[in-house]
């Protein structure tokens, strides 16, 4: 009997590593294992890994007290070190569209681009202004340094890093995954110092906004993130946040409208992996409240047997995972 192959979907974030093992054996998934391990306060800063030797103890414990077996790890990032950019280039055959890309990608990218790795996702097609056909796509960079330090950390654990994806994108494919139809959707994601709104109707991207934590909530964020936050300001803290992301998607969805008041939005899906999510999204709603603001329970129509918050809390690592045996 053939060996079922299997792959670790994996994110990273300042608090905490997080993996699941997936197989699929006759086009059904199953996951061999999943769980996550808290990093000391400084092991990951601004999405590198400052403190390798801390992250190894962490990553062993969890892969050894998780049961994880496979090697084979594809490695999500969202961080301030990861630009997505909307933009629009001439259409052309699609063996030359990877070329064109990334000669004029530095046009969209604020960075030098000889330092960051570049990727991309055709967004939809369209014709501009003169009626010209033009292909629009996502642009993801992320900083090479960055990405060469965890292959190097990781290949240092024994791990094949196989690929590495944005997390961003493999939430969208998990909302994709039986939650959305044919509605214009999107995602508010929120990190520990990034956000996130990106507007999805199908497989076209249509808008991408992402900005870093503002200064002004950044203790109020980092409390909310804490394995044992501060509980006499919490309430507090919550409520500044939501505050926050309440402004900054009323913004994004204003200028959405603006741009695209033939095609608005239908619905917003808010993630986050930070305990509060429910309280941030009524707040949320009580200021959008033209549209449905929704906390999403992924993969609902898969048997993976955990429970609801767990697979919430993991579907990056789902998505990552099932990317990569699908590829």
């Amino acid at each position: 009997m053939a060996k079922v192959k299997s792959v670790i979907g994996l994110e990273v974030d300042s608090r905490e590593i997080r993996a699941v093992e997936i197989t699929r054996s006759s086009g059904t998934y199953s996951i061999l294992a999943c769980g996550k391990a808290p990093l000391v306060e400084g092991t990951v800063e601004e999405g590198f890994i400052r403190d390798p030797d801390r992250f190894n103890v962490a990553l062993t414990e969890l892969l050894q007290s998780g049961g994880f077996k496979s090697t084979d790890v594809v490695v999500g990032i969202n961080n301030e070190n990861v630009i997505m950019r909307y933009a629009t280039f001439p259409k052309v055959d699609d063996d030359k569209l990877r070329n064109m890309v990334l000669l004029q990608a530095q046009e969209f990218i604020p960075i030098p681009i000889q330092e960051m790795e570049i990727d991309y996702v055709v967004a939809g097609d369209g014709v501009n202004d003169e009626d010209q056909p033009i292909t629009h796509v996502m642009l993801v960079a992320a900083r090479r340094n960055m990405i060469e330090q965890y292959i190097n950390i990781l290949s240092a654990s024994k791990l094949q890093v196989t690929d590495v994806d944005s997390s961003v994108l493999s939430q969208i494919r998990g909302l994709k995954a039986g939650l959305v139809g044919d509605e214009k959707f999107a995602l508010l994601n929120m990190t520990d110092d990034l956000l996130n709104f990106i507007v999805v109707k199908g497989d076209e991207i249509s808008m991408v906004r992402s900005i870093t934590t503002p200064d002004r909530v950044a203790d109020s964020v980092n409390n909310i993130y804490k394995l044992e936050p501060n509980e006499e300001t919490l309430a507090i803290d919550v409520e500044e946040v939501g505050a926050m992301l309440a402004s900054e998607t009323a913004s994004s969805v204003s200028y959405y409208a603006m741009q695209n008041g033939d095609s608005p939005i239908e619905k917003i899906f808010f993630t986050t992996t930070a305990d509060q999510s429910a309280r941030l999204c009524d707040i949320i709603k009580d200021t959008i409240m033209e549209m449905p603001v929704i906390v999403p329970d992924f993969y609902s129509t898969y048997n993976f047997g955990l429970d609801r918050n767990v697979l919430n809390e993991f579907a990056g690592c789902i998505g990552l995972g099932i990317q990569a045996l699908e590829v």
